[in-house]
C-alpha cells in the first residue's frame, strides 16, 4: 500500500488506549469536527494490517488514527527507540479507490510482527526489522512509517487500561 508523507500538520488530538480486557487499541478523538475536516466528505474506511486498522478518510486519503484487535500475547519484548519525527500528514495511494466502510487489507493476521518496550510503552508493528525511510505522526500516540514509498510500520504509545 503506497503511502506519501508530506507537509507539516499537527497530529489529530485524542487519546490512544490499549484495553487489556478487549485485547485491542482504541482511539478517542479529541475533536470530532477536526476529524471530519481531515477525513473529507465521503466518510472513512480502514487499511488493515491483520486486525489492526488504520482509519483513512475516503475523500482525503489521509491516515487519521489506529484502532483494532491486537492481542498482547503475540507481542515480543524489545528495547524500542521511536524515530525522531515531525508532525506531518500521511496519505495513501491516490490511484487506489476507497469506499466508505470497505476496508483494504495490506497484510493478513500474523504477517507483520509486533514488538513492545515495557520500559517506555512503545509498540512497533512492522513488516520487517529494517528502519523506516520516513515517519509521520498522524495522531497523538500514533506514528506511521514508510519505506520505499510503502506503508512499513506503525508505532503506537497507548495508555494501558
Amino acid at each position: 500500500m503506497i503511502i506519501c508523507v508530506r507537509g507539516e500538520d499537527a497530529p489529530l488530538e485524542g487519546l490512544l488506549r490499549y484495553v487489556d480486557s478487549e485485547h485491542s487499541f482504541d482511539f478517542e478523538v479529541g475533536s470530532p469536527a477536526d476529524l471530519t475536516r481531515r477525513a473529507g466528505e465521503s466518510g472513512v474506511t480502514s487499511v488493515l494490517i491483520g486486525t489492526l486498522q488504520v482509519e483513512v478518510g475516503v475523500a482525503s486519503r489521509r491516515a487519521l488514527y489506529v484502532w483494532g484487535l491486537h492481542p498482547r500475547i503475540r507481542w515480543a519484548p524489545a528495547q524500542l527507540m521511536p524515530p525522531r519525527v515531525e508532525p506531518r500528514a500521511a496519505f495513501f495511494d491516490p490511484d487506489r479507490p476507497f469506499a466508505p466502510g470497505a476496508s483494504v487489507a495490506v497484510a493478513p493476521v500474523g504477517a507483520w510482527f509486533t514488538e513492545f518496550d515495557a520500559g517506555n510503552g512503545w509498540v512497533r508493528v512492522a513488516s520487517d526489522a529494517v528502519a523506516d525511510d520516513e515517519v509521520a505522526q498522524i495522531a497523538e500516540g500514533v506514528l506511521l512509517g514508510g519505506r520505499a514509498g510503502e506503508l512499513h510500520s506503525i508505532w503506537l504509545q497507548p495508555v494501558f487500561d
